[in-house]
């Protein structure tokens, strides 16, 4: 059986059917594979927090918008 012959049938499953399947299929992954999936990798994540800059330039632009939309 193919997955895409499983897809319809998991679709049509209960809510704990389909936890207690995910719950086969985890066991079914080698500890390697898992450990590269939730390796605690870091993503850095932007923050507005001392960006003064970009504050100024949103600043302009929605000055700008305003000035534009009064004269028209």
């Amino acid at each position: 059986m193919s997955l895409v012959d499983l897809i319809p049938l998991v679709s049509n499953l209960s809510q704990s059917d389909k936890l207690s399947l995910f719950k086969l299929l985890a066991t079914q992954i080698p500890d390697a594979e898992l450990q590269a999936i939730f390796s605690a990798s870091e993503y850095p994540v932007w923050s507005p927090y001392d960006a003064v800059e970009a504050a100024n330039t949103l600043m302009h632009m929605i000055q700008d918008a305003q000035e534009t939309s009064t004269h028209a």
